[in-house]
Parts: C-alpha cells; sequence; structure tokens
C-alpha cells in the first residue's frame, strides 16, 4: 500500500488500453504479495476483493457515486501533471524526500501529508491560483483580475506539459528566493 504503488494503480485506472477485467486482475496483482494465491479465483470474486482493498486501505468507494451532488466536483490537481511540485513541497514542509520513500510511506501516511501541505508551498501555490475567483472587473482591480486570469491559465489542468525553467521559477519563489 505504498503511495508510489497507488499513483501506478491509479495510473493503471486512466489507461484505457485494458479493460475493466484486466484492470482489476492487474490491480490486485499490483496491491497483493501472494496474487498467486488468489489467481484462478473467479471474476466476481476478485471484484469484491479488490473493492474491499480499495475501501479499507485507500478509502475509494466503489459503490458509493463519485457525483453526491449532482454537480461534477472541479478537479483541482493531478498526481501526474503536480509531481514535481508535490515532490518540492513535502521537502519543504516536512523534509521528506519521497524519492527515499518509495516502497515504503503508506497511501493513507501520504495522503494524511499531502492535505496537510501548507500554504507556502509550491503545489499549494498552484491550487491557489487554480481555484481563485477573478473578482468583477472595476476601473481599480484590472491589473490584479489580468494577473489571476495569467496565473489560472498558467497552471491550469489541460495544459500538460511545463517547461523546466517555469517549474525551476515556482520552486524558487516557493523556497523565498528570487530568480537572478
Amino acid at each position: 500500500m505504498a503511495y508510489d504503488n497507488i499513483l501506478r494503480l491509479f495510473d493503471l485506472f486512466r489507461d484505457d488500453s485494458f479493460n475493466q477485467y484486466d484492470q482489476i486482475d492487474i490491480g490486485l496483482e499490483m496491491l497483493l504479495h501472494d496474487y498467486d494465491k488468489i489467481e484462478d479465483l473467479a471474476l466476481d470474486k476478485k471484484y469484491e476483493l479488490f473493492k474491499f482493498i480499495l475501501l479499507e486501505f485507500i478509502d475509494i468507494d466503489l459503490d458509493k457515486p463519485q457525483e453526491q451532488s449532482g454537480e461534477k466536483q472541479e478537479k483541482i490537481y493531478d498526481f501526474d501533471i503536480d509531481a514535481d511540485r508535490i515532490y518540492a513541497s513535502f521537502l519543504m514542509d516536512y523534509k521528506i524526500d519521497l524519492m527515499d520513500l518509495q516502497g515504503e510511506l503508506h497511501w493513507k501516511k501520504f495522503f494524511a501529508l499531502f492535505e496537510g501541505l501548507s500554504s507556502e508551498t509550491p503545489f499549494q501555490k498552484v491550487v491557489g491560483y487554480r481555484t481563485a475567483k477573478a473578482p468583477k472587473e472595476t476601473k481599480h482591480n484590472k491589473e490584479q483580475r489580468n494577473n489571476i486570469k495569467k496565473l489560472k491559465q498558467k497552471y491550469a489542468l489541460e495544459q500538460k506539459e511545463q517547461n523546466a525553467d517555469d517549474v525551476f521559477n515556482d520552486m524558487i519563489t516557493a523556497f523565498g528566493g528570487t530568480q537572478s
């Protein structure tokens, strides 16, 4: 249940080259050390086991509808797109090098720390930009409004690729430095 393994599991779910049955089978193989003991189980039993593991160890309930209120919740982060910012944020707030803890740091611990990242971290700053509401335009706030719009566009999740200079500048800014 190490965080990096769970993140790979999420990648598997997004990979549409595998059907749901393959995803369940591969997912169980990723999560269980003794997968060979359940390899011959019927698919419905594997599915029930998979649901149990997700609920008990990762807090994902496959039986619960994702959109409770009928409104689609806006996605404000992505573990892949924000990976560098998350890494830098853990290092900044907790002095934890996530690379050193691959295969060790449990998902629940990782996620608790992730949710507790301070507002000064690179990750939380970007989430703040993504969720900021631009005020109605007045003659006094045009510059502020344009700045919010630029930051929202720069850090939009649709923008998969961010060049290395932007990532480097984000990290410098987050650590209180300035670029020369």
